[in-house]
This record gives C-alpha cells, sequence and structure tokens, in this order.
C-alpha cells in the first residue's frame, strides 16, 4: 500500500470543496439563464457527465445550490428547481433592499478610488442599455453588476455575500418575468445616477435611499405584474 503523506487528506478535500464551490457556482448562473426553468430536474449523472466530476462532487454542489434557494432536494430522485410563489418573490425583494441599503452605506464610505472609473463605465453602460431600448435582461445584469462592484467594495465581506446570494435569487426572478415599463426604467436610471454620485460623493444616506429606491422600483413592478395575473 502506499504511503500517505501527513495533510494529503485535508489537501484533497480542500481541492474537492473548490470544484464542488465552482460546480454549485455554474449551476446557479445555469439556472439564472433558465437552462432549468422552474420544475426542471438536475438528475447527478447528467450534470457528472456534461462537467466531467464525480457523482460525489456534484451531490455536495446540488446542496449548496438547495441552501441558496434555487432547489429542494428530492429524495432518489435529484434536485428540482423551486418555483417561487408571488409572496415569497416579493420578500425576496424586501431582503434585498435592506442587504443593498447597507452595502451602498458603507461603500459609500470606504469605496475606493482607483475604482471609479469602472463605478462610471457601468453607468454608461445602464445609461446607453436604457437609451437604445435594450432587453430588459440586459439591463438586470448591468444593474446587477454594479450592485456586486458596490457590495464587493463595501468593506464588509458578510454583507457582500449576502447581497450576492439574496441578488441571485432576484435577478433569477427578474429574468423569468421581466416586469417593467418604460417608465419604470427611467425611473431606476435616475436612482442608479444618485446611488452612483453617493458612493463617489462618500454620502452614506443618500447612497443607502438610492438604494432601496433601486430595488422599490422592481418590487412595485414584480407586485403590479403579480396582480394582473
Amino acid at each position: 500500500m502506499d504511503e500517505v503523506r501527513p495533510g494529503a487528506a485535508r489537501v484533497r478535500r480542500k481541492t474537492d470543496q473548490t470544484l464542488d464551490t465552482r460546480l454549485s457556482e455554474t449551476l446557479i448562473r445555469e439556472i439564472i439563464d433558465n437552462r432549468y426553468p422552474p420544475g426542471a430536474w438536475l438528475r447527478e449523472q447528467e450534470v457528472s457527465a456534461r462537467h466531467g466530476v464525480s457523482r460525489a462532487s456534484v451531490r455536495e454542489a446540488l446542496r449548496s445550490v438547495a441552501r441558496a434557494g434555487f432547489v429542494e432536494m428530492q429524495p432518489w430522485r435529484g434536485a428540482q428547481v423551486v418555483a417561487v410563489g408571488g409572496e415569497e418573490l416579493l420578500d425576496i425583494f424586501s431582503l434585498l433592499e435592506e442587504m443593498y441599503a447597507q452595502c451602498a452605506r458603507l461603500s459609500a464610505e470606504r469605496f475606493p478610488e482607483r475604482l471609479i472609473s469602472r463605478l462610471d463605465g457601468l453607468m454608461e453602460a445602464i445609461e446607453a442599455a436604457v437609451a437604445r431600448d435594450a432587453d430588459r435582461s440586459e439591463l438586470y445584469a448591468l444593474s446587477f453588476g454594479l450592485g456586486q462592484l458596490i457590495g464587493r467594495h463595501s468593506g464588509s465581506k458578510l454583507a457582500y455575500r449576502m447581497l450576492t446570494q439574496v441578488g441571485n435569487l432576484a435577478l433569477w426572478q427578474q429574468r423569468l418575468l421581466k416586469p417593467g415599463t418604460s417608465q419604470s426604467e427611467q425611473q431606476s436610471l435616475s436612482a442608479h445616477r444618485i446611488l452612483v454620485s453617493a458612493v463617489k460623493d462618500h454620502h452614506p444616506e443618500i447612497a443607502a435611499a438610492a438604494a432601496r429606491m433601486i430595488v422599490m422600483i422592481t418590487r412595485r413592478s414584480l407586485a403590479l405584474a403579480l396582480e394582473r395575473e
């Protein structure tokens, strides 16, 4: 029998954990992109073959996807993409409002000057997308990207992780339902401008209020869409 060096098992577990994490992030992106619509099944064997990883890694990745709120694990059957109900959908955006406001407040105090050009670039991309009446999925993705940049540089890893987890769920539902009107897009654009200016000028409370407004505009559009169903 080959000798097992001390620490080798720990290295393998760390490597496996990294692989599992990468796979779970990939599966979440695929769900957000509607490769797996609500009600669809993610089978261990299919995911294992497609991504070239072990079924054990797939199983652990699916558990992470379930913890993130995208699937429900069904014994002996696999993981099924959840169908989010109307009340739960609005709850997601209420949580996002709180997370985004907190990250924006912190980011207005701590955002690095060296990244201001990236912030401006994302804002310009949002303005251009609205001006050419881009598909709403593109607008959602740009807004999400700006929010991630602000959250990543809020100085709080915990707040950023929570923002990303709830934000992924919100982005998923936005891309499924595509709420909004030309009027709400203009309102959201104005709120984004205020947010970016507040972060750049170090006005925490204004940044938090603008972040709340961005989420509130979307939640209001979603509520109206649900009423019409």
